[in-house]
């Protein structure tokens, strides 16, 4: 018989997904006095989609961990706590942060005007805070499902 080292104890899985949580947060965070200062370029938004979809698999990976709803409801002396529930939400507005993404940010580049050419990219790849605005709601109602 082997060594038994696959199982994810549910004092474990709550423990990573509320340091996740907390995590993408405060990246979140982050991320919009960023876009709301000075918008952001096509690796910036790439960053943001990495970071929206890793914790988006990370959640989904742990919230099946077996025994994970009742741990949930005693770490917190809530027997209402409802983490399924609190995932779904969690995950809808990860899902809608990278709808927006998916949606609006332009896949088909243009070139800067040949006046402009210098040594750096010939892609024009900023985005002002304005034209990041959706995308910086859909990060606040992320952020806004973590408490």
């Amino acid at each position: 018989m082997a060594f038994r080292a696959s199982n994810v104890l549910p004092a474990q899985a709550y423990d990573t997904v509320r340091r996740a949580a907390v995590q993408l947060k405060l990246n979140l965070q982050g991320f919009n006095v960023q876009l709301a200062a000075s918008g952001a370029d096509y690796d910036f938004l790439q960053g943001i989609y990495r970071t929206l979809s890793r914790a988006n698999n990370q959640f989904n990976a742990l919230k099946t961990t077996t025994g994970l709803a009742q741990y949930a409801k005693d770490a917190e002396s809530d027997p209402a706590y409802d983490i399924a529930a609190e995932f779904g939400s969690m995950q809808s507005a990860i899902a809608g942060a990278l709808s927006w993404m998916n949606t609006n940010i332009p896949t088909s580049v243009t070139v800067k005007d040949p006046t402009i050419w210098d040594d750096s990219t010939l892609i024009s790849n900023a985005f002002t805070a304005g034209q990041t605005a959706g995308l910086q709601t859909a990060l606040s109602a992320v952020i806004a499902e973590i408490s």
